[in-house]
């Protein structure tokens, strides 16, 4: 009994090394590559057949990144005398002796050849060898004010539209002409504008990705219904619904339910999860540059879990974590748009897609240049936490269709970038109501009935405010001074929400370490708008800010121990403190301007 165990065992371990040793054998050694050796590659030229060509080894490339070797082919056959290498190609698995020896990765800018680099397939397989380390949360210094400046100063829009979005320059096509870089990556559009493509286009470039314009959904029933393979042309989609946004190239090689693909960086981001769908090839248009394959998405078949130097990692019947968008645009002439799509989830690419598609939304209907007034509204619901709320006005002449994207993206950006790992967002509804004109005003000057008080008196303020048509507004308003307060020199600030909220910022008022997510998320519900205005009553005091809330008062020993050295954390003290913030109706007006008078408390 014990022999015919024995003899079970050793037959399943010998069944198992055949097969680990004939995986290991479809793999062609990167040692074993010669000059002149030749060979053949897999990729979709029209639909989903996957077709062949020929390859001629040219030699390998050492070292051209930290571990990393090229081979170098010549390519031929097929359509690439007329097409060269192409966008889209990325992935195209190569083989010599009818093993796999790597993927179609690189290519020369304005080549008259179509020569190309192979990522060589065991540096392809390697790096998704090690499992991705957990990220833990750093605490961090954030001051939500700040996302009002995003959308209000020109100088901070590259800033915010690039700084976070930087990539490993080689992804950068037509920067290095006559160097070996990673073939382009054609970005489908489908529901963009001229307008809206060209606004962006150079921050797509930048991440490696050239875009095409009206590339919607094949109908399956186009196509025929092939297998995934080796070849096989496969699209990244980033935004899908009434607007497409999609990423095309290849499978290099299927093992069990994972699927690895492209052969170089597509974003370099990491750990991520983003839909993969399969794709059938409408066409390859020739270019001098670089042609591009125009493909469309067909069947979804899982997710990309890893995106690193040399390729991507996808694994079969994954579900990615999309985040439901609903865009409503009243527009200028009375009409209400709606718009419906989901977003990737991802720190780096879910901000700037949604300044993307809402920049597109507006400009579907709304003016791109000339006198315009945007009202933003962005509501976030995150699982567990009560919903975010963030709202901003913008009053322009030429790139208000441009600040109120990057107002309505500010609060997604500040929340997925804020260290927090459990911000699992369920929605996000973008209101946006447009008026052909500018709406401006501006706070000229105020005024006191009185300038003695005593705590719990209350004075009259009457606010001036002058509009960008020369009238004038005046609005009267009460004022009670704390009843609790002490006596001497007390200030009344009047300012509209964003002065107020520059001015704290300048002094690192709003800034803190939050303890937790709904801390940050009360934070952002509490900011201050720009279409109405705030009285505030502040002096000149010592206080401290604990853990983002504001301490006035504190008795002297206290003061003491926080101010001293051997206090460090979440504890600042403060020179100015805070009474009251009372914040005024909202007006029709984007208000501009901040004044101060001072009384003395009795």
């Amino acid at each position: 009994m014990k022999s015919q165990r024995l003899v079970i065992c050793l037959s399943l371990f010998l069944l198992a090394a055949i097969q680990i040793t004939a995986q290991s054998a479809d793999l062609y050694p990167l040692e074993l590559v010669k000059p002149g050796q030749k060979g053949y590659g897999k990729t979709v030229f029209e639909g989903t057949k996957v077709d062949t060509f020929q390859v001629d080894i040219l030699g390998v490339l050492k070292n051209v990144g930290p571990k990393q070797n090229v081979i170098l082919a010549r390519l031929s056959g097929a359509r690439l005398k007329q097409t060269g290498v192409f966008g889209g190609m990325s992935g195209s698995p190569v083989y010599i002796e009818d093993k796999l020896v790597g993927a179609v990765a690189y290519a020369f800018s304005f080549a008259k050849e179509p020569i190309a680099g192979i990522t060589p397939i065991q540096e392809m397989v390697d790096i998704f060898k090690e499992n991705p380390q957990s990220r833990f949360r750093v605490g961090q210094r954030v001051n939500p004010q700040k996302m009002y400046q995003v959308a209000h100063f020109s100088q901070l829009l590259s800033e915010f539209e690039l700084a976070q979005f930087l990539v490993n320059s080689s992804l950068t096509g037509g920067q290095n002409l006559g160097n070996l870089q990673p073939i382009a990556t054609p970005l489908n559009l489908s529901g963009f504008s001229p307008q809206s493509i060209q606004q962006f286009a150079p921050q797509l470039r930048t991440l490696g990705l050239v875009p095409v314009r009206g590339i919607g959904s094949a109908k399956i029933d186009d196509y025929k219904d092939l297998p995934l393979q080796a070849g096989s042309s496969i699209i990244v989609q980033l935004v899908r619904g009434d607007m497409d946004v999609s990423a095309g190239g290849t499978v290099t090689h299927l093992s069990g339910n994972k699927i690895y693909a492209f052969g170089h960086p597509f974003l370099s981001i990491g750990s991520t999860d983003l839909p993969l769908s399969k794709a059938a090839v409408l066409t390859i248009v020739p270019t001098l540059m670089t042609s591009l394959k125009i493909s469309a998405p067909t069947e979804f078949i899982g997710s990309i879990k890893q995106d690193r130097a040399t390729g991507i990692l996808g694994v079969t019947g994954e579900k990615p974590q999309l985040i439901p968008v609903r865009l409503k645009l009243h527009t200028s002439r009375n009409k209400l748009k709606e718009f419906n799509f989901e977003v990737v989830t991802d720190n780096l690419l879910t901000p700037f897609l949604i300044t993307f598609t809402v920049h597109n939304s507006i400009i579907s209907s709304e003016r791109a240049i000339g006198e315009q007034t945007l009202q933003v509204k962005c509501t976030i619901s995150v699982k567990g936490q009560q919903d975010v709320s963030f709202e901003n006005n913008i009053s322009d002449l030429a790139s208000s269709s441009v600040f109120a994207a990057l107002a309505a993206a500010s609060p997604v950006n500040f929340l997925l970038n804020s260290g927090f790992e459990d911000v699992v967002m369920e929605k996000i509804d973008v209101e946006i109501t447009a008026v052909e004109q500018t709406r401006e005003a501006t706070l000229e000057k105020v005024w006191l009935d009185k300038l003695e008080v005593e705590a719990g008196e209350e004075v009259n303020l009457a606010v001036f405010l002058r509009q960008s048509n020369g009238d004038t507004i005046v609005e009267k308003y009460p004022v009670k001074i704390p009843e609790e307060i002490g006596s001497g020199p007390l200030k009344i600030i009047v300012a509209d929400g964003l002065s107020l909220a520059s001015s704290d910022a300048d002094t690192n008022l709003g800034e803190f370490i939050p303890q937790n997510l709904q801390q940050l998320i009360k934070a952002i519900n509490n900011l201050k708008k720009n279409d109405r205005l705030y009285i505030r009553l502040a002096r000149n005091q010592s206080g401290a800010i604990i853990g983002g809330e504001g301490m006035p008062d504190l008795p002297p020993s206290l003061l003491a121990l926080y101010s001293s050295e051997k206090t460090s954390g979440d504890v600042r003290p403060i020179n100015k403190v805070v009474y009251v913030d009372h914040e005024l109706p909202a007006t029709d007006f984007v208000l501009k301007g901040r004044q101060e008078i001072s009384l003395n408390v009795k």
